[in-house]
């Protein structure tokens, strides 16, 4: 399995599949999904994409942070769940982040992904909420300043992890190379 950049209408797929089966699929195009600082990420196994997660440049007033961003659409295919696939795109796209310099990340966790979230070190802001026909939801947010999680299964030499969005932008071997501003060396963490 790879992780890569891909356009955002090669997510609408999963994110109504998994996300918004109850709503048509151009309800899938979010307003942030053609903004030119917004990228989005794929999972591909084989010639499949069997995750995805979009990123786009958004504050949320509740969190502190100077650069913030906005995780949304994170959608795994349900055959594909519990193999690490949503960490590896996770730890992928904070890698992305802080390649911007970003300090903090931030999504709307569905209730049943709080603990997935939790895990790789993201904190609950405020009370739950219900967003209607979806359900309950939390804002949960994760500084980029702190050092990476430890990387676990899913993690080193399966695509994800700290390094893997420089390889990407590299042009790595199995990966494409990275568009605008060109190949960035690997940062190192210490």
């Amino acid at each position: 399995m790879r992780i890569s950049f891909i356009k955002a209408n090669e997510c609408w797929h999963l994110r109504h599949k998994v996300l918004r089966p109850h709503q048509s699929i151009e309800d899938c195009d979010y307003p942030n999904d053609r903004n030119p600082e917004s990228f989005h990420l794929g999972a591909i196994e084989g010639d499949r994409i069997v995750g995805v997660g979009s990123f786009y440049k958004e504050k949320q007033v509740t969190i502190v942070g100077h650069i913030q961003w906005r995780l949304r659409g994170m959608a795994i295919d349900p055959d594909f769940r519990g193999a690490g696939v949503g960490r590896q795109l996770l730890l992928f796209g904070m890698d992305e982040l802080k390649a911007k310099r970003a300090d903090v990340l931030w999504c709307q966790a569905r209730e049943n992904a709080e603990g997935f979230y939790t895990k790789l070190g993201f904190s609950i802001k405020g009370e739950p909420f219900v967003l209607e026909g979806i359900g309950v939801h939390y804002i949960m947010y994760r500084s980029l300043l702190a050092t990476p999680p430890p990387r676990g299964p899913g993690g080193a030499g399966r695509g994800g992890g700290p390094g893997a969005a420089a390889a990407a932008r590299a042009g790595a071997p199995g990966r494409p190379a990275r568009g605008p501003g060109g190949p960035r060396p690997p940062r190192r963490y210490s």
